[in-house]
């Protein structure tokens, strides 16, 4: 079952992933615009076009965030000013890693094919596209998550959040960055 069926409200966040990082409403979603894949992911993660959708986007991207969300279809969709009380994503860097890995679970995000080419051995694989679909990693402990380079990642860790499980750490750079610390 899809991870947002039962909802009819959802906040997402369009701006970039160091922004998010920084500072976020908390129960927000990331799919920052800046990603090639905006529609692709934004489609996935809410397919039904008739929740009410809040958005927040940085100020130069409003207008073009709201164009997209209309043309892709989503008719209740309104822009949302950040609070004042913003969560933010606790993050480490691959060298750090090693040593996290004795405390935390690790979770890629990565697609099937491409954790096929190569993965850390503790890792667990559960796909982005699984984790929408509504399949949840097999820990309800602390992970940190990574993907390719840190856009889905950050959007697992922001979907995770909204279902209040887990301690989420993300990885800067994800497996790209783990690859030039090897």
């Amino acid at each position: 079952m899809h991870i947002f069926t039962d909802r009819k409200d959802i906040i997402i966040d369009t701006r970039s992933s160091d922004e998010f990082i920084a500072g976020h409403i908390e129960g927000s979603v990331f799919v920052g615009f800046g990603g090639k894949q905006f529609k692709w992911w934004l489609e996935l993660i809410v397919p039904d076009k008739t929740v009410h959708l809040e958005v927040i986007a940085s100020a130069k991207d409003q207008a073009s965030v709201m164009d997209t969300l209309h043309e892709l279809g989503y008719i209740h969709a309104e822009l949302k000013p950040l609070d004042t009380s913003l969560s933010h994503i606790e993050h480490i860097s691959a060298e750090k890693l090693p040593d996290m890995a004795e405390t935390h679970h690790i979770l890629d995000v990565r697609e099937t094919d491409e954790t096929a080419k190569g993965k850390l051995a503790s890792a667990e694989a559960l796909p982005l596209t699984a984790l929408i679909q509504g399949q949840m990693p097999a820990h309800h402990d602390d992970y940190v998550v990574h993907c390719a380079g840190g856009y889905r990642s950050l959007i697992a860790i922001s979907l995770l959040k909204v279902l209040n499980k887990c301690h989420l750490i993300q990885l800067d750079g994800g497996y790209s960055a783990i690859q030039r610390t090897q």
